[in-house]
């Protein structure tokens, strides 16, 4: 009766720290961004007008 007791109580603390650690690994993966900082002060997003001023300029390069 006491080795199912301690089998049981060992396998509620194993369960609740799993279950904790699954958690706060969400939570921690949730918050993190997955872009480090320096690639964020990179990247700038397209502008979708075209500029109609290069394309001449370099069609006089071209001729």
């Amino acid at each position: 009766m006491d080795n199912e007791r301690d089998l049981l109580l060992i396998s509620l603390f194993t369960l609740f720290t799993v279950s904790f650690w699954i958690f706060f690994e969400l939570i921690k993966t949730t918050k993190t961004s997955t872009v480090p900082a320096t690639v964020s002060k990179i990247l700038v997003p397209l502008s979708p007008t075209l500029e109609t001023d290069v394309f001449e300029s370099l069609e006089k390069r071209s001729l």
